[in-house]
């Protein structure tokens, strides 16, 4: 845990670094609902930070928690009868998105990589015939993302901004396409 945390406050660091050169700085809220390419809706949310370097180019960061549903078929063979399980375990995740930011009056486009901490499980299986006692998985995975989106300001300084975004997590094979929104105020 000391590792991943120690990890987190470098790659801040190195994020942030730059900000004093920056036009602007936007904080705020994000929510994310991801439609995963096998296993269905994959809520989350979390911290947005924005650093506008130029007029239109600058960096797009956060923090975020994300629950992915993860689906399994069991087979068991008793006295001779074989019997199929359906079961699911519930994956908890923060995701640390590091994204190249292109903003225009008409659209916004990020694109980048994010990394993903496996922060623990839980067996959703809701049966009782079988219950998942372990469950095994890399602590970190990586992930290409991209999106697309628009700002809408609700005054000087708060910004909402719907978002369409494809993720690719290649370490998995998994992936999907979420639809997010954020509240963001500007700083400076």
């Amino acid at each position: 845990m000391k590792k991943s945390i120690s990890l987190f406050l470098f790659l801040i660091t190195i994020v942030i670094s730059p900000c004093y050169s920056q036009k602007s700085l936007q904080l705020g809220a994000r929510l994310m609902n991801e439609l995963t390419f096998f296993d269905g809706l994959a809520p989350g949310f979390g911290a947005q930070a924005v650093y506008r370097l130029t007029k239109h180019n600058g960096l797009e960061s956060g923090i975020y928690y994300q629950s992915r549903r993860i689906g399994f078929i069991v087979e068991t063979n008793t006295g001779g009868s074989t019997t199929i399980y359906n079961t699911q375990v519930a994956e908890r995740r923060i995701q640390l998105p590091l994204l190249y930011r292109f903003d225009s009056k008409a659209i916004n486009f990020v694109a980048g990589v994010a990394f993903d901490y496996f922060l623990g499980w839980k067996d959703r299986s809701h049966t009782d015939e079988v219950k998942i006692i372990d469950y095994n998985r890399d602590a970190f995975s990586f992930s290409l993302q991209a999106g697309i989106s628009h700002s809408f300001y609700l005054s000087p300084t708060l910004i909402l901004e719907p978002e369409a975004k494809f993720n690719l997590i290649v370490t998995d094979d998994d992936g999907g396409v979420g639809l997010n929104l954020s509240l963001r105020k500007i700083i400076f």
